[in-house]
């Protein structure tokens, strides 16, 4: 890979982007009853659609799918990505899913050093490639995009100093006082810390916030704050907000009555 300096740096479209694709979406109910929660109807076509074009509207070109529940459903619609000028993998658990952790462990085998990680249930509209640059400016294994969150939309679990840039402390089990952000949803590694910080967990199964605790303990994860709220598909509630977001961005397609569907 290319030597990453001030006048050489890394671009997004070097950077692949794990995709966390496998959750059963169990809070939609009937909805992911028969369809994975990535392809939810959002407007007439599947939610994942939306985020794949705002992939590629930042410049990322190569997006790699971590996928379990109905894995088939979600490589039939992408296939090789061509159609949303991407390059896309796939990369299916095992019989039983070990956790989003496990999940981008197996991904570091498609990837080469510096990498993305985020979740196909969220849309993120913000400007990805300063969140890189300032990775690479951190000199830190990891960064963890944050949003200050005050318990808003979900429990914060982040404790972040602003002044250093750095995450003191996560944990998404066990809020405190100091938490005022949340993990926003969009992160980049390195391939290397990333790989220790697994065996230093010495599990099989483990989530990625597992990853995220063993990385702020050591001080080698650096945050950036963003301003702009997340949008997601987890409940039907967030449903209706994102369909509503999507529609304002005129991402929904229209019937021949002129109604948004």
């Amino acid at each position: 890979m290319t030597e990453i300096t001030a006048e050489n740096p890394q671009t997004l479209e070097e950077v692949p982007f794990l995709i966390l694709a496998g959750g059963k979406g169990t809070r939609l109910g009937d909805l992911t009853k028969d369809v994975p929660k990535p392809l939810v109807d959002i407007g007439g076509e599947p939610f994942i659609a939306h985020v794949l074009r705002l992939l590629k509207r930042e410049g990322v070109k190569k997006v790699i799918l971590l996928t379990h529940h109905l894995a088939d459903q979600i490589e039939d619609f992408i296939q090789d990505g061509s159609k949303f000028g991407l390059e896309a993998a796939y990369i299916k658990d095992g019989p039983e899913a070990l956790g989003t952790g496990a999940a981008v462990k197996q991904g570091l085998s498609k990837v080469e050093d510096c990498f993305a990680v985020m979740y196909a249930d969220t849309y993120l509209d913000i400007s990805m490639a300063p969140v890189l640059a300032a990775f690479k400016s951190s000199g830190l294994s990891a960064m963890m995009t944050v949003l200050e969150n005050a318990n808003q939309w979900l429990p914060s679990n982040v404790e972040y100093d602003d002044e250093n840039g750095k995450i003191v402390k996560y944990d998404k089990k066990k809020n405190t006082s100091k938490m005022h952000f949340l993990d926003y949803g969009l992160s980049f590694f390195s391939k290397p810390a990333f790989e220790k910080h697994c065996k230093s967990l010495n599990n099989t199964a483990f989530d990625l916030g597992d990853v995220f605790q063993s990385m702020a303990k050591k001080s080698e994860l650096a945050g950036y704050a963003v301003n702009r709220r997340f949008y997601d598909v987890s409940t039907v509630e967030s449903l209706i907000e994102t369909r509503a977001y999507l529609s304002q961005n005129q991402l929904w397609q229209i019937d021949s009555s002129g109604r948004a569907t």
